[in-house]
């Protein structure tokens, strides 16, 4: 029988090419400076940062990181990924560190890094505190962790918040004339979600407090970025499931 994680990945390869063309179109956007200055902002005051883009998918932090004088390294499980990823960055004329990798079993030594980064990958994830504590293992003492995410899939769980996510779906199939989701194989997508771990989770509170048990020092979080992230389009399509950052420090 077919692991989770397999499931999981075998799902996520067959996404590459319609997730890609979302990126694409966003590393032409002036959304890639709104998020370089993000990241920016909230990483360690350090020259030369190492840093780690865990599930990079095509490429979107390695490359607007680019000419940050930092050393990005991106990982994620898919080859598919990855291979978009490596167009991508040649694309852009970037040369980027882009590696096919399980978030939960890093091959890197202790304390490599000074940021780790994660953006819509978390809720996706078979075991997140096997994931956790591998990323604070690869980080250098002082080092930061900043996953943005959002509770993308707790209508499942909350009668209320399935009403309101459901009624959102058909005025935005109206307005698009496509789900709230575009995916290459929606059904397999929704079979999964409902069986993910971090999918019943009220996020962030249950990353700061899963953090803390960990060992990092500190966390800390904004619960609604969806005012530096998302422009007309982005509410309409997802105004239910508003994105969130948490942060923890080692």
């Amino acid at each position: 029988m077919q692991t989770m994680k397999k499931r999981i990945k075998d799902y996520w390869e067959g996404e590459a090419e319609i997730y890609n063309s979302s990126i694409e179109r966003e590393l032409l956007s002036p959304m890639a400076k709104v998020w370089k200055d993000i990241i920016h902002n909230y990483a360690p005051k350090r020259e030369g940062l190492a840093v780690l883009d865990i599930g990079t998918g095509p490429g979107f932090f390695p490359i607007i990181l680019s000419d940050s004088g930092w050393q990005v390294t991106g990982i994620d499980i898919t080859e598919n990924m990855i291979k978009t990823a490596v167009a991508n960055a040649k694309a852009h004329q970037v040369e980027a560190d882009l590696r096919v990798m399980d978030s939960h079993a890093l091959t890197f030594s202790e304390n490599t890094f000074d940021l780790v980064i994660c953006r819509n990958l978390t809720w996706t994830l078979e075991n997140p505190v096997q994931a956790y504590q591998e990323w604070h293992r690869v980080l250098k003492p002082g080092g930061r962790l900043l996953v943005f995410d959002a509770n993308w899939n707790l209508h499942y769980f909350d009668e209320e918040l399935h009403k309101q996510y459901m009624e959102n779906d058909a005025r935005v199939r109206k307005l698009y004339g496509r789900g709230t989701h575009a995916h290459a194989n929606t059904q397999e997508g929704e079979e999964i979600s409902k069986n993910l771990f971090m999918s019943d989770k009220k996020r962030p509170e249950w990353d700061m407090n899963m953090l803390l048990e960990i060992g990092f020092t500190k966390v800390f979080s904004e619960r609604n970025i969806a005012d530096l992230i998302w422009g007309e389009r982005e509410y309409d399509l997802n105004k239910t499931t508003p994105p969130f950052m948490v942060g923890a420090e080692k």
